[in-house]
């Protein structure tokens, strides 16, 4: 019977540094990042899930201890598995920004906001999902009327050095 209360024990202490260490992860865990065959974001919650299964084992079953050891620690294996399958993994390999990149505008449409003359450059405004932007604008080739007027549609044909080269976009075009 001392044997189980010294696991509990040792299971209950190994539990709350688990969890003071996971705190520490979600503020530094970048820092402690290693390229290795072991990671510290799924050790410490392995050992986290081992304990209170142990924990658990011991408190409420008559099981002995090393089996309750060996079953804790194979079901925070599964555990940790999926976490790391299913929530680690996917948000390594997500996107960190809702940002579009230049090269996304391309062959977009937008809308002038400072009109642009022929030689000259003026401004248009970009709208997506996280918002809008304006960036300034030239002609790609240079239209036959003078200048573009505020709240006319350019189609952005390419972006060189952060300027978009645009054309007049005209939504009657039919391509059959």
């Amino acid at each position: 019977m001392s044997s189980a209360v010294e696991m509990t024990t040792i299971y209950f202490y190994v539990l709350i540094v688990c969890a003071s260490l996971s705190v520490l992860l979600v503020f530094f865990g970048d820092i402690l990042e290693v390229d290795g065959p072991i990671a510290p974001i799924l050790v410490i919650p392995w050992l986290a899930f081992s304990s209170l299964g142990g924990y658990l084992g011991e408190h409420f079953s008559g099981l002995n201890s090393f089996l309750i050891l060996f079953i804790s620690a194979l079901i925070a294996t599964v555990i940790v598995f999926f976490l790391n399958f299913y929530v680690i993994v996917p948000i390594k390999n997500a996107d960190a920004t809702l940002s579009s990149s230049e090269k996304d505008w391309e062959g977009r449409i937008g809308q002038v906001v400072t009109p642009i003359p022929q030689k000259g450059m003026g401004e248009i405004l970009l709208k997506n999902v996280t918002g809008a932007t304006t960036r300034p604008a030239k002609w790609y080739e240079v239209p036959q009327k003078n200048v573009s007027k505020q709240g006319e549609k350019v189609l952005i044909i390419e972006i060189k050095d952060r300027v978009c080269y645009v054309i007049p976009y005209d939504e009657t075009v039919n391509f059959n």
